[in-house]
């Protein structure tokens, strides 16, 4: 392990949701570098889902939108009544589409044809949760918009490579200065 995480093809570190666990991430980078990076079947929709739907998984829902012509949707395990501020101020800095609707709960969005992404320890280790892939985001919420901005840089980063080996991938946004 330690050479996978010393040759940058692995990084690890603990829940933020038991502190007991711990997550390795692949680091799409290097592997695109190498060239294996493969494509994967095209899902129906993407669902990201979090705790409070309030930020993480509003961010990549409107990230992937504008990386993929796949349909996207976001939920939490335990919806919060807003969506956070911070994530309505990144958006807004990042001139990101960001809808402005009510968090909801995953179960009352969940399709059975979905691909969903996890993007938070806590909703990745609730059990009903059927995390085919999860994103280990930490939760920028009562962190300052620092911790917005680098949400959203690496969720943008992670959308951009799972986007990228979808046939139906857009291509990146041009980025206005």
């Amino acid at each position: 392990m330690q050479k996978l995480m010393s040759a940058g093809v692995v990084s690890r570190h603990h829940s933020e949701g038991d502190g007991r666990r711990t997550y390795l991430h692949l680091e799409q980078d290097t592997l695109v570098s190498l060239g294996t990076a493969s494509p994967v079947a095209v899902p129906r929709r993407v669902l990201f889902v979090c705790t409070g739907n309030a930020a993480r998984s509003h961010l990549a829902a409107a990230l992937w939108r504008q990386a993929s012509t796949i349909p996207a949707a976001s939920a939490g395990t335990h919806p919060a009544d807003r969506i956070n501020p911070g994530t309505i101020d990144v958006a807004a800095r990042r001139e990101l589409d960001l809808p402005i609707v009510q968090p909801q709960r995953f179960d009352d969005v969940l399709d059975p044809d979905d691909l969903v992404v996890t993007v938070c320890d806590r909703a990745h280790e609730v059990p009903k949760v059927p995390g085919e892939m999860h994103w280990s985001i930490p939760d920028p919420v009562d962190n300052g918009p620092e911790a917005f901005d680098a949400v959203y840089d690496e969720l943008e980063r992670r959308i951009g490579a799972l986007a990228s080996r979808f046939d139906l991938a857009k291509p990146p946004p041009t980025r206005k200065e």
